[in-house]
């Protein structure tokens, strides 16, 4: 099963806390907006679980999403 992770842009305040749990680059911070690469090897629930706003969200192979 292969997964998404999305980031809702509308409800993100771009607070860094993603960027700063990020090891290995899946979350970036630049030009004022954050990116996913959804690629890197990283401990996407740990990103997503200290998210403030639940901006991120991950999206299973099977349509629906888990956290």
């Amino acid at each position: 099963m292969t997964k998404e992770i999305l980031l809702d842009e509308k409800i993100c305040v771009r607070c860094g806390a993603c960027v700063s749990e990020s090891e290995f680059g899946g979350v970036t911070f630049k030009d004022g907006k954050i990116f996913v690469d959804n690629s890197k090897c990283e401990d996407w629930a740990e990103i997503i679980s200290i998210c403030p706003t639940g901006a991120l969200k991950m999206k299973l192979s099977d349509g629906k999403f888990s956290l």
